[in-house]
C-alpha cells in the first residue's frame, strides 16, 4: 500500500514541478506505474493462494463427512453382528472427525472472510492502478505539451534576439542609401557639365568679342588709310 500512496504523491504532483526536479518525468512515472503493477500482480498471487486454501478446508469437511457418514454406518453394521469393541472404535473415528470438521468449519469461517477482504482490497488496488495509469498517460501527454511549448518559446525567443527581418531592414536601409548616394553622385555630374557649358559659352562669348574688336580696329585703320 506505500507503493500506491507514492503513486498518488507522484500523481497529485505540479506537472511542470516534475520537469523542474525530475531529469525525466514520463520515466518515473512509468517506473511508480510499473511497481504499482507488480505490487498489484504479487497480491493477486495471495488472494489466489487464500482461495485455494478455502478451497481446500471446503475439500477437507468435505472428506471428513463423507468419513463421518461411513463410520456411522460401520458402527451400525458392528452392533448389529454383535461386535462392540468394532462399533467402539468405529465411533471413536467418527467422533475424532466430526471434531476435525469443527475445528476446521471454523478455519473455513475465518478464511472466508480473509478471502472476502482480500478480494476487496484487490478490487480497491486494482482501480487504483488504472486510475494510476490514466493519470500517467495525462501527465505524459501534459509534459509533452509543456516541453513543446518551451522549446517553441524558445525558439521564438531566439528569433526576437537575433530576427531576420532586421537583417533584411538592415540591408533595405544600405540599399536605399546606396540609391541615394547614386542619384546624389548623378546630379553632381549634371552639375557640374552644367558650370563646365557655362564657362565654354564665356570663352565663346569672349573668343567673339576679341573678333569684333579686332575687326573693328581693322576698320577703322582702313578708313585713316583713306
Amino acid at each position: 500500500m506505500g507503493l500506491f500512496s507514492r503513486v498518488k504523491d507522484l500523481l497529485q504532483a505540479n506537472i511542470m514541478d516534475m520537469v523542474n526536479k525530475a531529469e525525466d518525468p514520463e520515466k518515473m512515472l512509468n517506473l511508480y506505474v510499473d511497481r504499482a503493477t507488480e505490487e498489484v500482480r504479487n497480491f493477486q498471487i495471495q488472494v489466489n493462494r487464500a482461495v485455494a486454501d478455502k478451497i481446500q478446508l471446503e475439500e477437507r469437511i468435505a472428506a471428513l463427512n463423507k468419513e463421518i457418514a461411513q463410520r456411522t454406518e460401520q458402527a451400525t453394521l458392528a452392533v448389529q453382528q454383535g461386535k462392540d469393541d468394532l462399533a467402539r472404535t468405529a465411533l471413536t473415528l467418527k467422533k475424532q472427525a466430526e471434531t476435525s470438521v469443527a475445528d476446521y468449519q471454523a478455519q473455513l469461517t475465518d478464511q472466508d472472510k480473509a478471502v472476502e477482504d482480500l478480494q476487496e482490497n484487490l478490487r480497491i488496488l486494482s482501480e487504483k492502478l488504472e486510475k494510476a495509469k490514466t493519470e500517467r498517460n495525462n501527465l505524459v501527454m501534459r509534459q509533452r505539451r509543456a516541453e513543446t511549448m518551451k522549446k517553441a518559446n524558445e525558439a521564438i525567443s531566439g528569433m526576437s534576439t537575433k530576427d531576420p527581418m532586421a537583417d533584411m531592414d538592415r540591408m533595405k536601409e544600405r540599399v536605399e542609401r546606396m540609391e541615394a548616394e547614386a542619384k546624389a553622385s548623378r546630379t553632381m555630374v549634371n552639375s557640374g557639365n552644367s558650370m563646365e557649358d557655362q564657362f565654354a559659352e564665356l570663352e565663346k562669348s569672349k573668343a567673339n568679342t576679341e573678333v569684333e574688336d579686332e575687326l573693328a580696329q581693322l576698320k577703322a585703320q582702313f578708313k585713316k588709310e583713306e
